[in-house]
């Protein structure tokens, strides 16, 4: 069915979209570091914290829309199809909000769409996870934390209040008040350095400092990155670098973008000796650690930096289980830790999901979760 878009001018000017959107898993990047499932939930492409380097402008569709104008798409009622989704469901993962837009942009004030989905989720006992460089709703707090494997990340990428605001339009203080925020109402909290660009936030003086004022405030797990840059958008990226950095220092950083796996990254030893810092300080704090999404080249083989880095079993810290249904409501499937990625043995019964057999990741869809439901239906695993 074709999506129906409506313009619309208040608050600001944005599209509703009405359509039959899925929920879905992970994308086929080709390659995966992300060790568990997830349901993917995106009621807006488009983001009014407006991150030059976000690595959704290179996506086609609404997304180039809004890189090339600016356009914010919320999608109509996502909320209610989520629920009709789940309904139909044996199984269920952790809800993410959201890989592509943060959930507490501007918008969502207006629409309140992130705080609908997590309902629909929490009311059926599934967890869900958000990401954000805004301030979390205080409804949003009270909701998770009545469901014990729910959790929140803040990204925080530097302690500088100027620079917080050229790189993620967010206030360093309202960031750090996220994080005493969950751990005070018992929500894990996971605080995301997440990208550093290089000699723009990788003072590692700096970066200790960060990482003990979020231990401070309650933080247990740590997640980083080093900026990656989709060739599409390269051009507009460095441009955008360039402004921060200046001429000189431009050059700097730009010599070091020359490994291409996928995207473009930087030298691997400038990689290894910022996450091997961070990872020592980690230790130091009593914070679990681990990488998004950073691979290194092997002669033709790509492999994930977390097997030498990552201090976690599950990237973002949280071992949160498959769960299945019994009755109106899920429950955590025993023994289950979420580890998709590694795992050999699955005692969720699905053998599809055990990657670590040396099966390839599947980027699931709704009709591969349609599909498992009815063979533990037919099979009486739930």
């Amino acid at each position: 069915m074709r999506a129906r878009i409506e313009k619309r001018t208040k608050p600001f000017l944005h599209f509703l979209v009405s359509s039959s959107k899925k929920i879905h898993g992970w994308y086929d990047w080709g390659r995966r570091e992300c060790t568990s499932e997830r349901f993917l939930l995106n009621p807006y492409c488009g983001c009014g914290l407006g991150c030059f380097y976000c690595y959704t402008r290179a996506f086609p569709g609404y997304f180039k829309e809004f890189h090339q104008k600016g356009y914010i798409f919320v999608f109509k009622d996502f909320d209610q199809k989520v629920a009709s989704q789940l309904d139909s469901l044996n199984i269920g993962f952790c809800g993410y909000l959201s890989p592509v837009s943060d959930p507490f942009q501007k918008i969502d004030k207006f629409y309140n769409i992130s705080f609908k989905i997590a309902k629909v989720f929490i009311e059926r006992n599934l967890p869900l996870e958000f990401i954000t460089k805004e301030k979390i709703p205080s409804s949003m707090i009270k909701l998770l934390r009545t469901q014990e494997h729910s959790f929140g990340q803040v990204s925080i990428l530097t302690l500088n209040p100027k620079l917080s605001k050229i790189l993620s339009n967010s206030y360093v203080e309202v960031l750090l008040e996220n994080i005493k925020r969950l751990s005070e109402n018992r929500i894990f909290s996971v605080c995301r350095v997440d990208p550093i660009i290089p000699y723009i936030n990788d003072n590692k003086a700096q970066l200790r400092r960060l990482l003990e004022e979020v231990k401070k405030r309650g933080a247990n797990h740590l997640v980083t990155s080093v900026l990656d840059i989709p060739f599409k958008i390269k051009d507009f990226v460095f441009r955008n670098i360039k402004k921060i950095s200046g001429e000189t220092l431009f050059k700097k950083i730009s010599s070091l973008y020359k490994e291409k796996i996928g995207y473009l990254h930087a030298d691997i030893n400038y990689r290894k000796d910022i996450f091997s810092f961070l990872r020592r300080e980690a230790d130091r704090l009593g914070l679990t650690f681990s990488l998004c999404m950073e691979y290194e080249l092997k002669g033709s083989q790509i492999l994930g930096l977390n097997r030498e880095f990552s201090s976690s079993l599950n990237c973002e810290g949280r071992n949160v289980p498959l769960y299945k249904r019994k009755g109106k409501k899920f429950y955590p499937v025993e023994g289950c830790l979420g580890n998709c990625l590694t795992c050999k043995e699955p005692v969720c019964g699905i053998e599809e999901l055990a990657y670590g057999k040396t099966r390839k990741p599947l980027a699931l869809k709704y009709s591969d979760y349609r599909r498992f439901s009815q063979r533990i239906d037919s099979q009486g695993l739930g």
